[in-house]
């Protein structure tokens, strides 16, 4: 998403960017991305919405399982206490997300095969200062400056502000000076298996964009799932999870403990990933292995996962972040690209309004309005993301306890006295309006 959410969200509210991708192209590899209500707010903003909801399916179910093949709780979205506006939750092919944002840019906005490797503030004076920008929270220092980026192949961009989207290692954050993210001590592969479709698909919501969700029927071929479910299975220090993302696809993932140094030592080939996937779940139930081994070797992906506290700003003067580059968190909740996209909105909006102005397009802003336009979306988006990042972050530490014994403690809790209330509730988050009215 790097790529371009945040840049989308610029775009439709008249501020020109110009965006820098390392990669040669759209990426394609990876697997799929869950979406829920409060990622689905936000993309309807960025007019991506429709684009995507044919052909991915609408979930309404949650199931928690053991890997001995108990189903210790089980419940509908309906049992969830989210407002009035319901839940939803499909799976989206990355690259269909990446190709929907990418098509919602006017053309000739990406620079493909151009890395950015240092970030130069300009401040009053002509001076000009490497790395992180010097001034504070409130823009001091910027007036009259700009920001500047330094291409891979040398060339000077300039430019009125720098947003960093550049993923959990970006190069940006650590111009800034921000910490490193944490490594969680787990690692996860994942990748989308294909079967056969079933022998009719006409009831399917896989090519329209209905808002209902498929039967519960499992369809016969498949991995045993029905089509409306969210399949979680626990172990002890490795888990899995399988749901349906088309009637014939369905994304699985797995986690598992691992020393850093393992995490950073990914299977050299895409055979030895699929056998790491393979090793962790040996002998589950769930149809978890048949999965594995009918995913194409190089589509499964290994992710260290690892997140980052951050509070308040995490930008200076006119250079800012989104994303995993700003607020990297597990993916316990869920929410790390659903919150990504909300930064899109937010900061789409608090650009387009210090560029229209109240009597509409104004004179540029200066250095200062910029740099208090970002504070603000920064404070905003770290009230928002801290607390899931705390909460996704302790969740994981429960899901990966190794010791038997506490396992079996959990898992009776969860059968005996696991009430779904409040399980979904930070997917009832709205970004609000891309554009003021």
């Amino acid at each position: 998403m790097r790529v371009s959410t945040v840049h989308a969200a610029r775009a439709q509210v008249g501020v020109p960017v110009r965006v820098y991708e390392r990669g040669p192209g759209l990426r394609q590899e990876g697997a799929a991305i869950g979406l829920w209500s409060n990622a689905w707010r936000a993309l309807e903003e960025l007019g991506v919405a429709e684009a995507l909801r044919p052909g991915h399916l609408l979930l309404n179910r949650v199931e928690l399982c053991s890997a001995q093949g108990e189903v210790l709780r089980g419940f509908d979205f309906a049992e969830c206490d989210v407002g009035p506006t319901g839940l939803e939750f499909r799976g989206v092919r990355r690259a269909a997300l990446l190709q929907a944002l990418y098509d919602a840019l006017p053309a000739d906005v990406v620079c493909f095969d151009t890395g950015v490797e240092q970030v130069v503030l300009e401040q009053q004076g002509g001076q000009q200062g490497s790395g992180p920008p010097s001034s504070a929270a409130g823009g001091s220092g910027s007036r009259g400056g700009g920001v500047s980026v330094r291409l891979a192949n040398g060339q000077m961009v300039r430019g009125s502000c720098v947003v960093g989207a550049d993923g959990v290692r970006s190069a940006v954050a650590r111009a800034l000076q921000l910490p490193a993210a944490n490594y969680g001590g787990y690692v996860a592969l994942r990748g989308v298996a294909e079967f056969p479709p079933p022998p009719s698909t006409s009831s399917q919501p896989s090519a329209s964009a209905s808002t209902s969700a498929p039967s519960s029927a499992v369809p016969p071929g498949g991995p045993g799932l029905p089509l409306n479910t969210i399949r979680q299975i626990w172990g002890a220090g490795t888990r899995a999870g399988l749901y349906p993302v088309s009637p014939s696809s369905y994304y699985w993932y797995t986690c598992f403990n691992a020393d850093e140094a393992a995490s950073e030592a990914p299977p050299a080939t895409p055979e030895a990933r699929q056998a790491a996937a393979l090793a962790a779940v040996k002998g589950w139930a769930w149809s978890v292995e048949e999965c594995i081994r009918r995913t194409p070797p190089e589509d499964i992906t290994w992710s260290r996962i690892s997140d980052r506290w951050t509070g308040g700003a995490f930008g200076r003067g006119v250079v800012t972040l989104a994303g995993d580059a700003a607020h990297p968190m597990t993916p316990n909740l869920g929410q790390g690209g659903c919150v990504a996209l909300e930064d899109a909105v937010v900061l789409g909006r608090s650009l387009g309004a210090l560029a229209r102005g109240p009597q509409g397009p104004g004179p540029a802003p200066s250095g200062d309005a910029l740099a208090a336009a970002l504070r603000g979306y920064e404070a905003e988006r770290s009230r928002r993301c801290l607390p899931l990042t705390v909460r996704s972050n302790l969740m994981g530490q429960a899901l990966q306890i190794p010791l038997a014994p506490v396992v079996a403690v959990r898992n009776a809790f969860v059968k005996a006295a696991f009430r779904p209330g409040h399980f979904l509730d930070h997917t009832a988050y709205d970004c609000g309006r891309l554009l003021q009215h």
